[in-house]
């Protein structure tokens, strides 16, 4: 069989990699007989994974100052990814997401961040710690009963409008696998001078290779190394493609939002999942998989499967009654999936998955939409996003006194904290937000029936209204 370009590109990865990799270093060293006179108390011998547990030892690097074999990791990572420079997160990419919005805006008090409506909480915490002004920009409502992609006229409409947006943040791909046209809005981010930040914790495959697409387009690109490839939980990495924003911003910023006390289990999980992806063919069942399973998946006649141009291929979505499909397969067949809602049902694959997971997978739906034909979605309903009016900054609200009042008192207060879907975490109604007739309509069909709203009547609170 003739090898593929990216056989060969993974074969010679492969080979140019360091020596000796993080977790292999890390494997022998803790094989070596040392005495850990140090942290942690475990001493490798006591503890879930404790062997491999060390702290900053000499020869091991240090994440906060990287200039040896975590430096080297970092390189393998911006290699992997092609980008300028890449940052390794064990605070997950909350602390990387954080870490970019606050380094954009660093110089930029006055400034704006805008945001997709659909984009994950710690993007708002980010804007809140930033400490400036949002503006928020909804993503487009198709026929599917969720949010769809960001579109580049609606950024550039926004950008036009208001000279003072200097950073830009979307999500992509979302929690259901839509994928934005990144490479457009980027075009129009930097003609408007502005910073983008693509919010990919769910892409992490995208780039590796033609079958999953390319990686989106920004200054900074920010993926979870867990939800699809096979490090921990908890590990992403933030990549640079650009000198907009300063490589010494963000290092200072990510001394504030990730621990001080790296653990080496995490930090060793990436280093592994960095050298799975060197070998060749390290994707290829993994693909093999999803394609047959889609080509089974699209012949079921009351369950449907979820298609778009230019969908993430990893993510399988069900437009059906979800909570309950989710139900049997729990009960039944012992499957538990991502995430069911009453209008669809997320269910994710991954690295890890095989040709028989997932035909295990495909075999019981197979069953179910035989046997269940009630399973059926209602084809008319359609996503429709919250309204957001914030009447003043994340941080602004964060500072006043907050009351707690029932769901009918709330309509023209102003918010005092989050409400938000989980999962993926992305907000009805933030701080600092105006409590509109339709915002409490629609908190109130959530079953909300009581709200915290801002005190803006005490004593030293100061309200912008």
């Amino acid at each position: 069989m003739l090898a593929t370009l990216y056989d060969i590109f993974a074969i010679c990865y492969h080979y140019t990699m360091n020596n000796k990799s993080l977790h292999q270093k890390l494997e022998e060293y803790c094989r070596s007989g040392y005495l850990p006179m140090h942290m942690p108390g475990g001493k490798r011998r006591t503890g879930i994974l404790a062997g491999l547990d060390i702290t900053e030892i000499d020869g091991f690097d240090n994440l906060h100052d990287p200039r040896g074999i975590i430096g080297d990791l970092e390189d393998d990572i911006a290699a992997l990814w092609h980008a300028d420079e890449a940052f390794i997160s064990v605070n997950g990419s909350t602390a990387m997401i954080e870490s970019a919005i606050c380094a954009s805006m660093r110089y930029c008090p006055d400034g704006k961040v805008l945001a997709a409506s659909n984009c994950h909480l710690s993007v708002w915490h980010g804007i809140e710690m930033a400490g400036c002004m949002h503006k928020v920009v909804d993503p487009s409502c198709g026929s599917a009963p969720f949010a769809m992609e960001v579109k580049p006229e609606d950024i550039e409409r926004v950008l036009k409008e208001d000279t003072s947006v200097k950073a830009v943040v979307i999500t992509s791909p979302t929690y259901e696998g839509i994928i934005s046209n990144t490479r457009e809005i980027y075009d129009i981010t930097r003609r408007y001078g502005c910073a983008l930040i693509i919010d990919e914790a769910h892409g992490a495959h995208l780039g590796l290779d033609d079958y999953w697409g390319q990686e989106a387009c920004g200054d900074i690109v920010i993926k979870s190394l867990h939800k699809t490839l096979s490090a921990p939980t908890q590990t992403a990495v933030m990549l640079k493609y650009s000198g907009r924003i300063d490589s010494g911003d963000i290092r200072h910023y990510i001394d504030i939002f990730e621990s001080s006390s790296p653990s080496y289990l995490l930090m060793s999980g990436i280093s592994e999942a960095v050298s799975l992806l060197g070998q060749a063919y390290a994707l290829s069942e993994w693909e093999q998989a999803v394609s047959e399973a889609e080509t089974k998946l699209k012949q079921l006649k009351n369950i449907r499967l979820f298609t778009a141009a230019g969908k993430d291929r990893s993510k399988i979505v069900l437009v059906c009654r979800g909570r309950q499909l989710a139900d049997i397969l729990r009960a039944k067949y012992k499957i538990e999936t991502e995430a069911s809602f009453d209008t669809h049902l997320i269910a994710m694959t991954g690295i890890g998955d095989t040709r028989e997971s997932l035909a295990r997978f495909t075999s019981a739906l197979t069953e179910i939409d035989r046997e269940h034909p009630e399973l059926a979605g209602d084809e008319g309903f359609c996503f429709t996003p919250p309204v957001h009016l914030p009447q003043m900054s994340l941080a602004q609200a964060a500072r006043h006194r907050i009351l707690t009042v029932g769901i009918e008192d709330a309509e023209g207060k102003i918010s005092g904290g989050f409400i938000y879907d989980y999962p993926p975490g992305i907000p009805v109604i933030m701080p600092g937000e105006l409590l509109s007739r339709s915002v409490v309509e629609r908190l109130s069909q959530k079953g909300i029936r009581d709200v915290s709203v801002l005190d803006l009547e005490v004593e030293g609170n100061t309200s912008v209204l």
